[in-house]
């Protein structure tokens, strides 16, 4: 069959990728994985515990989101041989090159590695490559520049979550995530922040009894 749409084709590629390796680092590799680790001397894992709808374990909402994602990836991805538009519409146009690609998988791998060394956890080598590379991104790529910041803003929410809490890293991820448009308004944004906090607070955390920490654990 004939790709019809490039954007189409990359991006459900894409959203399957990301949505299967969400779901295989939260639920763990197949029972038959582990046990070929175990006899090849690697020392593979299962993952998370996955609970159910009502009491839900740290694998469940990964895993439905990773599922989704997926399905959602794979629908993309059969459109793209169906599409109608035009061809210039759907062509892919690389906001960076297969270069940048590796110097920015480099620099999560260097700084990852020096902060588990120096201060015994990757989590601040990998929040100081997500600004890095935000930086790297406004001054030699603006036009990588939305999506680097929403990557670097999902680093924020995951690694500071632990630390500041659900509010502030809520915040944050909005603030941070906005700076990727083309147009910022700090009002409308403070807004969406505190709604989404708010939010987040009441179904995750009252509803559906989480165990986030709500505000820094300063503050606890």
């Amino acid at each position: 069959m004939r790709i019809n749409s490039e954007k189409d084709f990359w991006a459900g590629l894409m959203f399957i990728g990301f949505g299967l390796a969400f779901m295989l680092i939260a639920m763990g590799p197949p029972a038959f994985l582990v046990a070929f680790g175990k006899q090849m001397g690697w020392k593979i894992e299962y993952g998370y515990q996955m609970g159910t709808a009502v009491r839900m374990g740290p694998a469940y909402f990964p895993t439905v989101l990773g599922g989704l994602l997926a399905a959602l990836g794979l629908l993309v991805f059969v459109r793209s041989f169906f599409s109608r538009l035009p061809k210039a519409a759907t062509a892919v146009h690389m906001a960076f090159s297969f270069a940048d690609l590796l110097i920015g998988v480099a620099i999560y791998a260097v700084l990852a590695w020096a902060s588990k060394r120096l201060l015994g956890t990757a989590d601040w080598g990998m929040m100081a490559a997500s600004v890095l590379l935000a930086v790297l991104a406004f001054l030699f790529r603006p036009k990588a520049k939305p999506m680097v910041l929403i990557i670097a803003a999902c680093m924020v929410f995951a690694y500071l979550l632990k630390p500041l809490g659900l509010v502030v890293s809520s915040i944050l991820l909005v603030f941070v995530a906005a700076l990727g448009g083309h147009e910022y308004r700090t009002k409308e944004v403070a807004i969406l922040a505190a709604a989404l906090a708010v939010f987040s607070v009441l179904v995750f955390v009252k509803g559906l009894t989480l165990p986030f920490p709500v505000w820094p654990a300063f503050l606890q």
